[in-house]
């Protein structure tokens, strides 16, 4: 018998194609289909009002948009009968393109209870058979279900990333997006569905084996001789022993985890979001009727919260799966967030009110940290994760990299303060996994730790609105369960897989010192600043009112006010989900984040006006009279610390630490620059090498001295960039403040600082402390870090000289050496097309300042910049401070206990890299504990705090009976 590989595998694809798929489903019956298009905006409705509406008829070819809008289906007919399970089969009008990101559907019974989604690759609604939902048939055969279709446009066409009007609801003229086009009642044929899972099988495992091997040409005269069978029986016969061959020994072993990532806002409105995770719990639930072995993973306690919220029957179904360890809470996080812009308060309240929730709804706790998509990693990340009770870390994302590749993906991740952590990357380089032979193949070959483990993950489930695991995935995850030729797949929760790595690894894991920079989208440090400047602001009033409202508590017995905390929190949580903070979203999801932003902040004020007693203000944030420099003659500022002199274009020339004598000035301070900014691909998210080459001239249009600052003036178009220089009294800084009228398209705006520090190495703030990264490009890795996350400061030194970068909302930046020195630049605007192609178009006020000094200078410098601006008060005195009696340490945040206790929580952490000795004082009568990050586990503390490099303290004062 002659085989032809190229000829069989071709002869499969058409024989499937045409000959087999389209006898799963066999016509049974038509069904009647109706409409009701929800009036005005088209936001959603209850079930229990889309139940009682008025219906018209709806055929099969018509129209049933608009584009965003929400229209009810109400589907109706007789199950005829048969010896099959009989499906009602919907197609909407899909694309097969993206499964995630554009319409879907959700099947209610009558009574307004959600049971099963509609997505482009999962288009069938059991109605009779195993599986099949109660109370939906009557025994007549008469069923009646409603449909609630949403016609979110398919805004992502990979992967074209052309401009789209897409992010914002259309005008009432624009055309209908969607289609019906077929409803009907079917037979659903499950030996052509298992003859089908066979053939995939086979032959996706023919492409992985080479033709030197037996194996190779055994299964592909078992295809040929399926193919050539007369009946379905005979078929999966000519394929039994190919599939009865045992996996090698030496098989890799894979824990499968169903999945479906969803994210909380990205090419959709938060308010769709709600929809597809219900959606999408809905399908997994199905799955699981019929699929015992199914673990399903889901993060992200907001998601939870969402469908409890809106979907109570549904949530306790979750709720008794997760009971039996179907459904697995992982992450233990409110959403999964950036991981490298929220401050280091925010990434603890991410856990404590996400593990929080989890234990009060399910008695949960995870041990695993899931972030699988996040724009890389904070080396602040271990020791948080750890002292929040974390035993594991898991993300896939660095897969991206555009430079270079990761060397491991199971290993010991050390943070900045030596605190090491398991972590592991799924070698499949996907959390959306579909089960195929060539993604198990690919993690095996891929997979960078074989020499000491033989284990990974499995991530499979089409994620944001595609539905998640479906039964092919499942049915693929079955046949490759012990299989030659191919890895051990067994489906299995995550914790199952990190315990077998632990042991499997022991003392022996590979070690990743420092952050996990993603060497790809560079530009979500900057896009959307109205994102970056609302959270920076969030936290720093949250700061604020949290301690005023603790003095005012144990002070004058005000009440704190825990509930309005709490919603400000999640609030400001939800907004630091990775595809808002970072300005990835569509235009939609932006403009409402503005709108919040605008409201939590009068809400905040709000609650600093009720702080009680009058005249309270923080400590360390007291807003006082500034008494600022006149400029000089010439265009100089001097404040007898620092002396900024001005060429005629108004820049700085030079910058003099008058204390020293010290030239602080490598060339002109405060160029603005301007690039075109055109990413190859991800326009929102990248900012690629050439973009940074060459400078576009701003045209200069004027310089202005004031009474106490110097303004200078460019122009490009229609925008508008206004410099103004500053100094305050016995400050070591010259302050800049740039407010910008942007009107570009596809550019980026960066701010100059050329300083005269020679150093191989810079350092930048990061949660709980800092991080350095080299100046230099003298590696692949080191060339990568082109563009770079910093917090409220940047900071170089020599010997004699430390110079610091401060800013009140920005975190991307670029250090690099100059000749004489290092050009430190933060990135201010950007005006990326896609997906939002207005982003940041329109006024923007931006504040730095260069700051002469040593690193603990720059951060007072940057504590003062980033304060909240209240009405000027007197002075308080402290509720605890830090005595420092060697060291380097400061208190970071003052509240009371989550538990309503009344105990007082204070975070506290070294700030240097060093080792600090301190005492608290305080003149409360308390007891004085240590605990974890989430105010558990206490445990008595001497009267000398000691710390470790970066380690963060978290501490409890309980009043003495």
């Amino acid at each position: 018998m002659h085989l032809n590989p190229a000829h069989v595998m071709a002869r499969l694809q058409r024989v499937v194609r045409e000959r087999i798929q389209p006898r799963l489903h066999e016509q049974l019956a038509e069904v009647e289909v109706a409409a009701w298009r929800v009036d005005g905006d088209g936001e959603p409705v209850p079930a229990a009002r889309a139940v009682g509406a008025v219906y018209t008829p709806l055929a099969v070819g018509a129209t049933w948009g608009p584009r965003w809008g929400t229209t009810w289906l109400r589907v109706e007919g007789r199950v005829p009968a048969s010896d099959k399970p009989v499906e009602l089969v919907l197609d909407l009008g899909w694309s097969d393109r993206f499964v995630g990101g554009q319409g879907e559907g959700l099947v209610y019974r009558a009574d307004g209870v959600p049971l099963k989604a509609l997505h482009p690759r999962n288009v069938w609604f059991r109605l009779t058979g195993p599986g099949a939902p109660d109370g939906v048939v009557e025994a007549d055969g008469r069923f009646v279900v409603y449909v609630e279709a949403a016609a979110n446009p398919l805004v992502l066409d990979f992967p074209a990333f052309a401009e789209t009007t897409y992010g914002e609801k259309p005008g009432p003229h624009e055309a209908e997006p969607y289609r019906l086009v077929a409803a009907k009642l079917c037979a659903f044929d499950d030996e052509v569905f298992d003859l089908l899972r066979d053939l995939e099988a086979t032959g996706d495992l023919l492409p992985q084996l080479s033709s030197d091997e037996q194996r190779y040409w055994k299964i592909l005269r078992a295809v040929e001789n399926a193919l050539d069978a007369t009946s379905v029986k005979d078929a999966r016969e000519a394929l039994r022993e190919a599939l009865a061959q045992k996996a090698n020994a030496s098989a890799h072993h894979m824990t499968a985890v169903g999945h479906a990532h969803i994210d909380s806002a990205w090419l959709w409105p938060l308010r769709e979001t709600r929809r597809k995770v219900a959606r999408t719990l809905t399908n997994v639930l199905t799955l699981m009727e019929t699929e015992p072995e199914l673990v399903y993973a889901m993060s992200s306690a907001q998601q939870y919260a969402w469908v409890q919220e809106d979907h109570p029957e549904l949530f306790e179904r979750v709720r008794q799966r997760v009971a039996e360890g179907r459904i697995v809470p992982v992450g233990g996080m409110w959403v999964e967030s950036d991981a490298v812009m929220p401050g280091g308060e925010s990434l603890v309240r991410q856990i404590s009110f996400g593990k929080r929730y989890f234990a009060e709804t399910f008695g949960h706790e995870s041990e695993l940290v899931w972030l699988p998509d996040s724009f890389g990693y904070s080396g602040a990340w271990p020791q948080i994760a750890r002292r929040a009770g974390y035993r594991w870390f898991l993300t896939q994302k660095l897969s991206w990299n555009d430079t270079t590749v990761f060397p491991h993906h199971t290993f010991a991740w050390e943070g900045i303060d030596g605190t090491r952590i398991l972590t592991h990357f799924p070698p499949a380089d996907t959390y959306s996994a579909e089960v195929t032979a060539g993604e198990l193949r690919h993690a095996v070959s891929n997979f960078r730790d074989k020499a000491i483990s033989d284990h990974s993950l499995l991530l499979f489930g089409y994620g944001d609105g595609g539905g998640g695991p479906n039964r092919e995935m499942v049915a693929r995850a079955h046949r490759f369960r012990d299989l030659e030729g191919a890895a051990r797949v067994e489906l299995g929760r995550p914790e199952q897989f990190f315990t077998t790595a632990e042991a499997e690894l022991g003392d022996h894991a590979p070690v990743w010192a420092g952050e996990l920079y993603l060497e790809l989208h560079r530009g979500t440090l900057t896009s959307q600043i109205a994102m970056k400047q609302g959270n920076r602001r969030a936290e720093a009033l949250l700061r604020t009112v949290e301690y005023l409202r603790a003095v005012s508590a144990v002070r004058d017995d005000v009440p704190y006010p825990h509930a309005e905390l709490e919603e400000a929190w999640k609030t400001v949580l939800l907004h630091q989900f990775h595809d808002i903070l970072p300005g990835s979203s569509i235009s939609w999801v932006h403009r409402e984040a503005r709108e919040t932003y605008a409201r939590l902040e009068k809400q905040l004020r709000a609650l600093v006006e009720g702080s009680g007693a009058p005249g309270r203000v923080v400590d360390w944030r007291i807003v006082r009279d500034r008494e600022t420099v006149r400029p000089g003659e010439n265009a100089v500022l001097d404040n007898g610390i620092v002396r900024a002199s001005f060429d005629a274009d108004g820049n700085v020339e030079s910058l003099i630490d008058l204390r020293t004598g010290r030239e602080m000035a490598a060339g002109p301070l405060g160029v603005l620059q301007l690039f075109r900014d055109e990413p190859v691909q991800w326009d929102a998210w990248d900012v690629d090498r050439h973009v940074l080459r060459r400078p576009v001239p701003l045209e200069f249009a004027g310089m202005r001295v004031t009474d106490d600052t110097i303004v200078v003036t460019h122009r490009r178009g229609d925008s508008t960039f206004v410099t103004t220089y500053a100094m305050e009294v016995g400050q070591p800084r010259l302050e800049i403040t740039v407010d910008v009228d942007w009107q570009e398209r596809e550019h980026l705006l960066k701010l100059s600082f050329p300083v005269a520090v020679h150093g191989l190495r810079a350092r930048y703030e990061t949660q709980y402390g800092s991080i350095e990264r080299p100046t230099h490009e003298n590696t692949l890795a080191d060339e990568a870090q082109y563009e770079v996350c910093s917090h409220r400061w940047v900071h170089v030194s020599e010997p004699g000289l430390g110079i610091g970068v401060i800013n009140d909302s920005t975190y991307g930046c670029d250090v690099r050496r100059i000749s004489g020195g290092t050009d430190i630049r933060p990135t201010l605007l950007r005006a990326p097309r896609y997906p939002d192609p207005d982003t940041d178009r329109g006024r923007h006020t931006l504040r730095f300042a260069v700051v002469a000094g040593d690193e603990t200078v720059t951060r007072a410098a940057a504590d003062d910049l980033n304060a909240p601006r209240l009405d000027a008060v007197p002075d308080i005195e402290p509720l605890v401070s830090l005595e420092l009696e060697s060291g380097h340490a400061v208190i970071d945040w003052i509240k009371l206990a989550d538990d309503r206790s009344g105990d007082v929580i204070v975070r506290a952490h070294e700030t240097r890299g060093g080792r600090a000795i301190a005492r608290l004082v305080t003149d409360l009568d308390v007891t004085i504990s240590e605990t974890d990050l989430l105010e558990r586990h206490p445990e008595a503390v001497s009267e000398a705090l000691t710390f470790g490099p970066f380690q963060i303290s978290t501490l409890r004062l309980t009043q003495r009976s």
